[in-house]
């Protein structure tokens, strides 16, 4: 298992992403593991309000470079698939979800904690998109979740350019909600996933949907492009690279 699962007080849930030798990669089975975990608290009536952070000091580095490469188009439909349902699951999640972000958050990682329909930071937090970087387009619903957030012109400009977005920056830019002293955002996380909790929960839902709404399309783009990005010959030149510690040759195909 690549998450703990653990349920403390006052039916707060908290999911770890708990591979922090190596910053917690996002690989297909661990969001295959996040879909159950979330799908579990949802229908657990003890679970009030759901906390999603990473251990070892970092919330999450993105893909797993690993578990990316080449593959057919049925296999690319079915991982992709369990991206659609693991980020539609979180932005209209029928619980308070909020992500709790200590060190790096980056490109999937990024993109994870965005599908949090709240998000506290540490104040020594990083946030960095770097899908271009090894020649993919932004994914798990990133194309939605972060204009949504800081408009669209910033998230194009951040997208493409790849800039660190320190956590003070983060705030003032609306990636995230609250900032929290070192090693208390999950503590903070929780008061305010739990304070939200007490409020009615239907018009809560109804109004998470409507700013899911734009959510589908993304994800549909994403299915749809990415796999050939995946496959391409830049991608592959990218995972060398960053394997080898070197910058990559991209050649547009």
């Amino acid at each position: 298992m690549s998450i703990d699962i653990e349920t403390g007080g006052e039916g707060l849930r908290r999911i770890t992403l708990n591979e922090p030798d190596r910053r917690n990669p996002i690989a297909h089975h661990s969001r295959a593991e996040l879909c159950a975990a979330l799908g579990e608290a949802a229908t657990d009536d003890n679970v009030r309000a759901v906390v999603l952070t990473g251990a070892g000091g970092n919330f999450s580095a993105g893909g797993d470079i690993r578990d990316q490469g080449e593959r057919s188009l049925g296999a690319h439909r079915e991982r992709f698939a369990v991206i659609a349902d693991m980020v539609t699951r979180m932005a209209r999640f029928p619980k308070p979800l909020v992500a709790s972000v200590e060190g790096w958050a980056a490109g999937g990682g990024f993109a994870l904690a965005l599908a949090c329909p709240t998000v506290v930071a540490s104040r020594e937090a990083r946030f960095i998109a770097g899908f271009t970087k090894i020649a993919l387009m932004p994914d798990m619903g990133l194309l939605s979740t972060l204009p949504a957030r800081i408009g669209p012109a910033r998230a194009r400009h951040l997208l493409l350019s790849n800039r660190i977005v320190e956590a003070p920056e983060a705030l003032e830019l609306g990636i995230v909600d609250a900032l929290a002293e070192p090693g208390e955002a999950a503590r903070m996380a929780g008061e305010m996933a739990l304070k939200e909790a007490e409020g009615a929960a239907l018009p809560r839902q109804f109004i998470l949907d409507w700013f899911a709404r734009d959510l589908a399309a993304a994800l549909e783009y994403e299915a749809t492009l990415q796999p050939m990005l995946l496959d391409s010959d830049d991608a592959a030149e990218g995972r060398a690279a960053f394997a080898e510690k070197r910058r990559p040759v991209f050649r547009g195909r």
